[in-house]
């Protein structure tokens, strides 16, 4: 599959992680409160493993396997304002979903506008019928996010590698184009 290098939304640019986009991203995974949302493991928390994730990812963008992450910028300054994107189930039929942003430029509507491009793209150019996100109970923005994105509440689930029930959201692309569409 094609990643493409850039979506755009009237206010943001979410572009592919480059070399040069390491800094950024190992700030983001320094966060505690976006790594426990996210449920991310502790030796990614850390400098090496943060890099060895980052290189993980932009290694996968020329395999088959690509985890499509995205780092989100204003148009206006093109500062980051945080990161997006989804993983492909084994079957290329579900999309593991993820957005996270800094702490001072949330709640200015960024996530939403991210992700129902991330969401577009998904359902319009890779053709995949459904997108699917695990959140942190304890983060109500979070979720507040994938509600207002159209995603449907499905319950608390138990992941194998998380301790704690999380909730589960889901929106497929009918759904998507229904709520599109008014």
């Amino acid at each position: 599959m094609d990643i493409p290098q850039i979506l755009e939304t009237k206010r943001l640019i979410l572009r592919l992680y480059i070399k040069g986009d390491f800094d950024t991203f190992s700030e983001l995974m320094s966060l505690d409160d976006i790594t426990n949302s996210y449920f991310i493991p502790t030796e990614q928390k850390t400098n090496e493993g943060a890099k060895t994730l980052f290189n993980s990812i932009i290694q996968s963008y020329s395999t088959s396997k690509q985890i499509f992450a995205f780092m989100i910028t204003d148009k206006e300054y093109e500062n980051c304002i945080g990161s997006c994107g989804f993983k492909l189930s084994k079957d290329d039929t579900v999309a593991n979903s993820f957005y996270i942003l800094f702490p001072k430029y949330r709640g200015n509507g960024y996530a939403i506008e991210a992700m129902l491009k991330l969401l577009e793209f998904t359902f319009s150019i890779l053709a995949i019928p459904k997108i699917i996100v695990y959140i942190n109970p304890e983060k109500l923005r979070s979720w507040k996010v994938a509600e207002r994105i159209g995603m449907k509440y499905m319950g608390h689930v138990q992941l194998n590698n998380i301790a704690s029930k999380v909730m589960y959201f889901t929106i497929e692309k009918p759904e998507f184009e229904a709520q599109r569409s008014y």
